[in-house]
């Protein structure tokens, strides 16, 4: 993401969400895309026989937030290594490593961001599927077990953030902070997230 583009982009989220600044709208826009995108990918991983590849080319979002993938930029792959790479190293940290270099919020609350949607994407998973669970604890084993060269870094960046995958059902609390609680206005009546360390303490920035 070009840097002028994606200030451009912070700033008028910023203002939609009634955020005080770009780091705090850079940390919910990060909560939003992770919502959606990865789930396709570990979909196509548990349900398909070929893994998804989601270029970062192919999505697009609008004003509202809509994430939008152009089918025809898809690819599939019978490799998991691929496919992991493309969602990490290729997809998602370049868009980790936009929002910080324009915010300077740190990447490992951007990366926690993205692993408590994956913990809430296997809770559902485990809920949804009974009958299909030891599936999902497989899956959820290799992306705990990738090592750092899948997200093009030295370790695994969301190691300490993921839930084991043999207590899936459990809800894990953050050890860092989104800055969730200092978004003026909110459409769920929380304060916090439901995930905050610090509950209804207040957070540092």
């Amino acid at each position: 993401m070009e840097e002028v583009k994606c200030i451009e982009f912070l700033n008028h989220q910023m203002q939609r969400i009634y955020a005080p600044n770009l780091k705090v709208t850079a940390s919910m826009m990060m909560k939003k895309y992770a919502q959606v995108l990865p789930a396709q990918v570990l979909d196509s991983m548990l349900w398909e026989e070929q893994a998804k590849i989601i270029p970062l080319s192919s999505c697009t979002i609008s004003e509202q937030l809509d994430i939008r993938v152009d089918a025809l930029q898809v690819k599939y792959t019978d490799s998991r290594q691929e496919a992991w790479e493309g969602l990490f190293a290729y997809h998602i940290l370049p868009l980790l490593q936009a929002f910080h270099q324009v915010t300077n919020i740190p990447l490992f609350i951007l990366w926690e961001n993205v692993a408590v949607r994956l913990n809430s994407f296997f809770r559902k998973a485990v809920e949804k599927y009974p009958d299909h669970r030891q599936r999902i604890i497989e899956l959820a084993r290799e992306l705990n077990q990738l090592d750092g060269s899948y997200f093009d870094c030295m370790n695994h960046p969301m190691s300490s953030y993921l839930t084991n995958p043999n207590s899936l059902s459990e809800q894990k609390i953050r050890r860092t902070c989104c800055y969730f609680h200092k978004l003026e206005k909110k459409k769920e009546t929380l304060t916090h997230c439901l995930v905050c360390p610090l509950h209804n303490k207040n957070c540092s920035s």
